[in-house]
């Protein structure tokens, strides 16, 4: 037999093999696995190797999205972070001490041909891209959510995905966005494929265009095949040019799958007007911000002037910024730049950045059972625990004292919080300090489990908040003042999302209002955050301590990276006081218990003279509230 004949009987022997299965509100019956481990281990500076990392992964991720969309039936090993095997950590938690998947029957499957097979019911065809219109991946990812279709990049190179699944299985074409004998649809000239609308001048632009008025615009798109109201915003196939810019998964395929199973509208644009993207620099000036911005309101219009959640974060190691010489303006303007815009449109961000950006199953934790409510699992403290700790004296004044809230953080992605909670909250040292754990409760879609385990292994010392900016991370102030939108005020939407995610988690504090480049949050923004965050709100542009529309507030200030220097930063803000109560809302980014518990030690070490208390944060904004109850700041 041919090698064809042969990937052909296996994979029709796997079709017969595998029936249609049912959802199930308990144990999954069977759970098809695959390890994509391997893929992580190539040579990403040959272009041949980086290329079938890309197309494996797309397409896996599709299939998985499609094949999850209605029950959890693929599993995927593949993230690893911290020295933890992160998806097989979470595996072994859901077999064994969580038990959710412990009756499913789990089926290993080797060849990804033999995978296709087995969920061969989950999808119609496939949609076939275009690698030098690096944009069409995006429309490829948005046709697989919302035609049942799957990815894959057109290449008639011996053993390319593309002759693997067209020549060997036969699988049917349902879309193509590059021409069937490998020249570009779009061009960037004359006229958009099958369509009278006039071309962009950007072949790049011309495929959000394209892809807006087939599956986003209501009036154009049938409803049978509309985007829903997320949106995905990660690099597209312009990796390939870069594939070593950053971590071996930063291309985020992995986090497509989510997404493909909710429908969502994926993209890659620049949120820069005042120069041309590294990645189409013929481009007219300013049009990519210009479609981001059409894009953003058709999401807007989609959700009825609701709330929008978009995945990613700017591409910053491979575009729009200095990194790399693809843009002069830097990573943190670009996502701020990027934040204000969104957050016009009432859209938030979910930031799987660079670094722990990438994830695996958010599909199939989405149907893991979550309980209607999740209390804090340690009371929250008041004023006799105070008075009774000495941070209160009998007259009801506060104790000269410098008092320190930790603000751990970052955990506005679910991608973050997913490989950060196997490995912190496995330390020995966690429950020694204080820690205001910085989860955001919107997280819970994509990496539910996360937020259960966090909970279940809480010790005395844990204490759960929100991060940026509450229920995802956007500017609060722009959802009033919005110029490039012209939208009306998004605020009372926000309060409610907010406050139904807060109430789920029974959060009371927003760690870090995020202002960024939207301007300093008014007492407009502070009163809608006080019916969901009453007990704190740290800030970004504030001064001091001071109390916001009845919520006690408190300036974020980072701390260096190093023990020492951190504990000297505390330490000098410690003086400054002047012996008067004093505070600090120390906020750091991917620190373990150990990291904390150190500079607990260094301060007393280095530093016995002053009188500092590291306290939880329901206790820090207390005593703030308490302090500033007169209205003064200092």
């Amino acid at each position: 037999m041919s090698v064809v004949g042969f990937t052909r009987a296996l994979w029709l022997a796997a079709l017969v093999a595998v029936a249609a299965p049912k959802a199930s509100a308990g144990s999954p019956a069977t759970v098809f696995t695959f390890d994509a481990r391997p893929l992580r281990e190539v040579n990403l500076a040959e272009p041949s190797a980086a290329r079938r990392v890309w197309d494996t992964l797309h397409l896996l991720a599709a299939l998985q999205g499609l094949a999850n969309r209605d029950a959890p039936r693929l599993y995927l090993f593949y993230c690893r972070e911290f020295g933890v095997d992160t998806d097989q950590f979470w595996f072994d938690w859901l077999r064994g001490e969580d038990g959710w998947l412990r009756d499913a029957e789990i089926e290993a499957v080797g060849e990804v041909e033999t995978l296709l097979g087995r969920l061969r019911d989950a999808f119609d065809g496939l949609v076939v891209y275009d690698e030098r219109v690096a944009a069409t991946s995006k429309a490829a990812s948005t046709a697989a959510g919302c035609e049942r279709l799957l990815p894959v990049r057109y290449d008639q190179a011996t053993n390319a995905l593309f002759l693997r699944l067209t020549r060997d299985l036969a699988l049917p074409v349902k879309l193509w966005l590059v021409n069937a004998d490998g020249s570009s649809r779009f061009t960037g000239q004359g006229r958009l494929p099958d369509s009278d609308l006039p071309s962009s001048g950007s072949a790049k632009v011309d495929v959000y265009r394209w892809a807006m008025s087939r599956w986003l615009r209501p009036a154009t798109a049938p409803a049978e095949r509309r985007s829903s109201l997320y949106g995905a915003y990660y690099l597209d196939a312009y990796w390939l040019q870069r594939p070593r810019n950053a971590g071996p998964d930063h291309h985020t395929l992995s986090n497509h799958d989510w997404f493909i199973a909710r429908r969502a509208f994926f993209f890659d644009l620049s949120p820069w007007g005042d120069e041309a993207p590294v990645d189409d620099p013929a481009q007219p000036l300013g049009a990519d911000k210009a479609c981001l911005l059409d894009i953003l309101r058709g999401l807007y219009d989609r959700s009825g002037g609701g709330i929008v959640k978009l995945g990613g974060f700017p591409p910053w190691p491979h575009k729009y910024t200095t990194h790399a010489r693809a843009g002069k303006h830097e990573p943190v303007p670009t996502e701020w730049e990027f934040t204000r815009l969104i957050s016009q449109f009432n859209a938030y961000k979910e930031a799987d950045a660079a670094g722990l950006g990438a994830m695996a199953n958010a599909s199939f934790f989405a149907h893991y059972p979550l309980k209607e409510h999740y209390r804090q699992p340690n009371p929250k403290p008041g004023l006799p625990d105070w008075k009774a700790r000495g941070f209160v004296a009998a007259d009801g004044k506060v104790a000269a004292r410098f008092f320190v809230g930790h603000y751990v953080g970052d955990y506005d992605a679910p991608s973050w919080l997913y490989k950060a909670v196997p490995a912190f909250f496995r330390d020995p040292a966690r429950g020694r300090v204080p820690l205001g754990w910085a989860f955001n409760p919107n997280l819970a879609d994509r990496a539910p489990q996360a937020l259960v385990y966090a909970s279940r292994h809480a010790t005395t010392n844990d204490f759960f908040i929100a991060g940026n900016s509450g229920a995802g991370y956007l500017n609060s102030r722009a959802l009033t003042v919005r110029p490039d939108s012209r939208l009306p005020s998004g605020l009372a939407a926000w309060t409610e999302y907010c406050r139904r995610h807060f109430a789920r988690w029974d959060l009371t504090i927003t760690g870090f209002m995020l202002d960024g480049s939207a301007g300093a949050a008014t007492e407009t923004e502070f009163a809608a955050y006080r019916s969901f965050s009453p007990d704190g709100i740290g800030t970004h542009f504030e001064r001091g301590p001071r109390i916001r529309a009845g919520i006690p507030t408190c300036p974020e200030r980072d701390l260096p990276d190093s023990v020492g220097a951190a504990a000297s930063v505390i330490a000098e803000r410690a003086r400054e006081s002047n012996g008067r109560p004093g505070f600090l809302w120390a906020r750091s980014i991917l620190k373990s218990p150990t990291w904390y518990a150190d500079v607990s030690e260094r301060l007393r070490q280095d530093h016995p003279d002053l009188p500092i208390e590291i306290v939880d944060p329901y206790t820090f904004f207390g005593l703030i509230a308490l302090e500033y109850a007169a209205g003064t700041d200092r």
